[in-house]
C-alpha cells in the first residue's frame, strides 16, 4: 500500500506545484520530472513486479526527492514573487527529506534493538506533526481571517 502514497503524493504534489509555478520552464521542468520518476518506477515494477510487495527504498527516494526539487523551485520563486503557500513549502521540505534520510536508514536498524527501532519511527511522527504545524500556520495566516469576516 506504501507504493500508492508515495506515487499518490508525487502526482498530487507535482499537480500543486505546477500550478503554482508561473514560468513556462519551471512548469515543463515539472511536468519532465515527474514523467521520468513514474517512467523508472514503471520500468522496475515491470522488470521486478515482486517489488510490488517489498518496502521500495529507490520508489521513496525518487518520489520524495523530486517533490522537494518542486518545492525548492516554488522558494525559489518566492523569493522575488509574493509569498504564496510558502509555510507549506517548507514543512514539505523539512518533512519530505528528514523522512526520506530515516526510511533509507530503515534497513539499517533492522539489527538493531527495539527502542532504536522506535526511536526513528516516533522521530518520523514528530515531522509528520511539524509538517501539519506548518500547514495549519498557512492555513491561519491564509484563510482564517478571510472565512470569519
Amino acid at each position: 500500500m506504501s507504493h500508492f502514497y508515495f506515487v499518490g503524493q508525487l502526482i498530487i504534489l507535482a499537480i500543486f506545484y505546477f500550478l503554482l509555478v508561473k514560468d513556462v520552464l519551471k512548469k515543463k521542468i515539472i511536468l519532465a520530472g515527474t514523467s521520468a520518476g513514474l517512467v523508472v518506477l514503471a520500468v522496475q515494477y515491470l522488470f521486478d513486479p515482486s517489488m510490488f510487495f517489498k518496502f521500495n527504498l529507490l520508489e521513496i527516494t525518487i518520489t520524495s526527492l523530486l517533490v522537494v526539487f518542486f518545492a525548492l523551485l516554488h522558494l525559489y520563486d518566492m523569493l522575488t514573487d509574493k509569498k504564496v503557500y510558502y509555510y507549506i513549502t517548507i514543512g514539505i521540505i523539512i518533512y519530505l527529506l528528514a523522512s526520506t534520510i530515516l526510511f533509507l536508514v530503515g534497513n539499517l536498524t533492522i539489527g538493531l534493538s527495539e527502542n532504536l527501532k522506535f526511536l526513528s519511527w516516533t522521530l518520523n511522527a514528530v515531522l509528520v506533526l511539524v509538517n501539519q504545524l506548518f500547514v495549519l500556520y498557512e492555513w491561519k495566516k491564509s484563510f482564517y481571517k478571510k472565512t470569519i469576516s
